[in-house]
């Protein structure tokens, strides 16, 4: 980002949420830069080999998993058309279509040049531009592969991306002892991804994302890129108009709420693959360089959201953040009838610096967001201020499912009293006992409710000083 860029954002930024939090925001921006030492490093000629030799196995055995990738084009410049398809061509993973379907005005040479060569690239002229999200649906009617990729007509895949889903698939398979893709239970798989900068040819920024989160999806489209669903689910929920600029966000939310709040927290329907399969290009005028660019599709995410809550019944008001495309979600009337998915919620502990000294814990015991002061967000993906699902949460500041009271009751010996929506009554009790005991009592309370399938909530929103 050059220089006169950042100082129109910062300024940008600062008139939409004043200046305390335009310092922070800038703050946070250098100290990223100066953390960031990402680089890119494409898998050696050796590892790509051995990954054609394993594709050429499945060949043999008549083991493969068809996968269609599916672009909507529109006025692509030829130079990003050509480096998206050869990037597909690249795939060490060999069984797969690319379905191009083209809204421009007149028909692409080059994409009909690429498709009379290799007859697994299916062009198709619309005609028409009816926007990104029919047009991508015409061409989700033309595919017919297992499961179907969503690839952005100027970005890139990594040559082993296919391969990489192809695994975590075929491992299902096997797992489940199942002979039929389309009966894997595996509905969403989706992996890490960075930003390509096109001027310079550099990666940078990469998004190294979490396993499965659903509240984390609620605060904002952290799945992204590259994203890869089975057939039969894309093709029924398919991708809404009415949410142009967030249309993978709205499928995403509807696809992973089916599972997510309907069992046991989505076990093996949504995977992560946590490896960089996907470069999302950076050129002037596109929203991974410049997010205010299109903030009309951040109205559409928040649309998004609201409707999922509706449609699944959550009582909940979705707000915007002051960072682009984030969200919270304000909870009306009973929680836990909202959320029967989730078995607490709790909030953030700070010290008496305003640092962040526990609220949120991982399995170990690990405050997550340590010793970050209550302003920062906690980076470019700002999680330290978004509503996510955890391991633990502190008992000190908790609202607790009726179900899992006498559970509460019985590992922190005390009677139960809410301390997240209500005042609390047990502080007193608290401070009697040790840091170690606390954290004892919030991993193993938590792990009762993870162990009967529910999520435990953490929302930075509700503040406990302590």
């Amino acid at each position: 980002m050059g220089i006169k860029n950042a100082a129109s954002k910062t300024i940008a930024y600062a008139k939409r949420n004043g200046a305390k939090a335009a310092f922070f925001a800038a703050f946070e921006r250098i100290s990223d830069k100066l953390r960031d030492r990402y680089r890119f490093l494409p898998l050696s000629e050796e590892v790509l080999s051995e990954q054609r030799q394993e594709y050429k196995a499945l060949v043999k055995d008549g083991n493969c998993v068809r996968f269609s990738i599916v672009v909507p084009l529109y006025n692509t410049p030829e130079k990003y058309l050509q480096e998206m398809i050869e990037s597909v061509i690249s795939q060490t993973y060999g069984d797969w279509e690319l379905v191009l379907a083209d809204a421009s005005m007149n028909s692409s040479d080059m994409a009909l040049e690429y498709a009379g060569k290799d007859p697994r690239i299916k062009y198709y002229h619309l005609g028409t531009n009816e926007g990104i999200s029919i047009n991508t649906n015409r061409g989700l009617e033309k595919a017919s592969g297992d499961y179907v990729g969503l690839l952005d007509h100027d970005d890139l895949l990594t040559p082993d991306a296919l391969y990489e889903v192809s695994k975590v698939i075929r491992k299902s398979m096997k797992t489940n002892k199942l002979a039929r893709y389309s009966d894997c239970p595996i509905r969403l798989i989706y992996s890490d991804e960075d930003k390509y900068d096109d001027t310079r040819g550099v990666y940078y920024e990469p998004h190294i994302k979490p396993s499965f989160n659903m509240d984390y999806l609620m605060s904002n489209n952290y799945i992204c890129h590259f994203t890869v669903m089975r057939a039969d689910v894309i093709k029924r929920l398919k991708l809404r108009d009415k949410y142009d600029g967030a249309q993978d966000y709205d499928l995403f939310l509807r696809a992973c709420g089916e599972a997510a709040l309907s069992m046991p927290a989505a076990s093996g329907q949504i995977a992560h693959i946590s490896k960089v399969l996907y470069h999302w290009r950076c050129h002037r005028g596109s929203t991974a360089a410049n997010p205010a660019s299109k903030t009309y599709a951040y109205e559409a995410g928040k649309r998004a959201l609201s409707d999922f809550c509706a449609r699944n019944k959550i009582a909940a008001e979705a707000e915007s953040l002051r960072h682009l495309g984030f969200y919270r979600l304000n909870y009306t009337g009973d929680f836990f009838e909202s959320r029967k998915d989730v078995g607490c919620i709790g909030g953030k502990l700070l010290d008496k610096k305003g640092r962040i000294c526990g609220g949120i814990y991982k399995k170990d015991g690990t405050v997550v967001y340590d010793r970050l002061p209550e302003g920062f967000s906690g980076g470019p993906q700002h999680r330290a201020v978004l509503q996510q699902n955890c391991a633990a949460v502190d008992v000190r500041c908790i609202s607790v499912s009726s179900q899992f009271i006498p559970v509460y009751e019985e590992i922190t010996g005390t009677k139960y009293s809410d301390s997240f929506f209500g005042k609390g009554e047990n502080d007193s009790y608290f401070k009697t006992m040790t840091d170690e005991a606390i954290m004892e009592m919030n991993l193993k309370f938590c792990e009762e409710i993870r162990k009967k399938g529910l999520r435990v909530l953490w929302d930075p929103k509700v503040i406990k000083r302590v």
